[in-house]
């Protein structure tokens, strides 16, 4: 017959173990990068209407760049792009030639000094704007939908919740299992 004392012992033991496990796995478990740059401003705005081309189109990134990888802004004849992009810190700048009224493009990927790749568009649209009381003339097509679409990166962020959720869920199942496992070595020792 088993000593009793032992498995009591045992049980005793069974929730420090598993506690252990649980805050080591918490502490180990990887989560995903909260804080990865993102364009969080262009000139011109995504989704706006300028009557002209501005001489140079800037892209401000909520962290420093340390490299222009793409940078193309198409128009309705073809690029627009004059020369290569300048980089301060984290704004990027590109000189612009002139262009038709249209739908314009500007496709970007950067390296952020934290080592990811951050791309995606900026679409915008030239012609006439409309001022106070009159009636605009807006252009057609997909950039006059696209006013309504603020989606200005596609910089891979994510919500984080599966950093969060995951570990507190295995630790309300590493819970329920100790308890269980206590309960059926007490109900053992005593019965």
């Amino acid at each position: 017959m088993p000593d009793v004392s032992a498995v009591v012992r045992s049980a005793r033991r069974i929730p420090a173990v598993v506690c252990s496990m649980v805050l080591a796995l918490l502490f180990l478990w990887p989560t995903p990068a909260e804080a990865h740059d993102a364009l969080v401003l262009s000139d011109p705005a995504e989704a706006g209407v300028v009557t002209s081309l501005p001489s140079r189109m800037t892209l401000t990134f909520s962290g420093p760049i340390s490299e222009v990888l793409t940078l193309e802004l198409e128009g309705p004849d073809g690029s627009v792009t004059n020369g290569t992009p300048t980089v301060d810190e984290a704004e990027v700048r590109q000189n612009l030639w002139t262009g038709p009224d249209g739908d314009y493009v500007l496709t970007y990927e950067v390296l952020s000094e934290d080592g990811h790749e951050v791309g995606g568009e900026v679409t915008f649209a030239q012609g006439p704007v409309a001022v106070a009381g009159e009636t605009p003339s807006a252009p057609t097509g997909s950039a006059a939908e696209r006013l309504s679409g603020p989606a200005v990166d596609s910089g891979g962020s994510s919500s984080g919740l599966g950093g969060v959720v995951v570990p507190v869920l295995l630790v309300a199942v590493a819970a329920g299992l100790s308890l269980v496992v206590v309960v059926r070595k007490r109900r053992g020792v005593e019965g």
